[in-house]
């Protein structure tokens, strides 16, 4: 099982690469489904949760309108993304981006327009760098916690130490 500290540490990972993919993709619209296919991540991970905690970086939905002509594109097989393609049957393809709503898509903060084109590499490198920071100061507040639990651990110890010291003492 992974220790905290571990799985923090993928999660900035995880978001540090959905960044990259949102400001970079072809399409501006993303699915929560097409992150989990193309970073590997189970089915059951809860990319949506993870992303929707970073609205400075996403926008959590997208209008309904905006998301229909994207679906009347993909239906003519335009703006695919990758874990639709792989769907061979066609039915089953139709199924899936008939199903897609507003909530099961979001985009990058700074790609908000309808074809909104790929973003600076200063505003990649500025979200990089942002949740850079939010990863070190996470692992800080951890360092912090353990160091806290370290001293009361020995502060309890000594205060036993002394206390068995007394008793013994006042037993011979």
């Amino acid at each position: 099982m992974k220790n905290r500290k571990s799985v923090e540490s993928d999660i900035f990972d995880i978001l540090s690469a959905t960044w990259i993919l949102a400001s970079n993709d072809e399409n501006e619209i993303v699915t929560y489904e097409g992150i989990n296919y193309r970073l590997g991540l189970p089915r059951n991970y809860n990319i949506k949760g993870l992303i929707q905690s970073r609205g400075e970086l996403f926008r959590r939905s997208v209008p309904r309108y905006r998301l229909e002509e994207w679906k009347q594109d993909m239906l003519l097989g335009k703006h695919l993304p990758p874990w639709i393609l792989e769907i061979e049957d066609r039915a089953e393809r139709k199924k899936e981006i008939d199903s897609l709503t507003p909530d099961d898509v979001f985009r990058s903060q700074f790609r908000a327009g309808k074809n909104a084109p790929r973003s600076p590499v200063e505003i990649i490198d500025w979200g990089l760098q942002h949740l850079d920071r939010l990863r070190k100061a996470s692992l800080e507040a951890h360092e912090q916690y353990a160091k806290s639990w370290q001293i009361g651990l020995v502060f309890i110890v000594g205060v036993i130490n002394i206390v068995v010291t007394i008793v013994i003492a006042l037993h011979k």
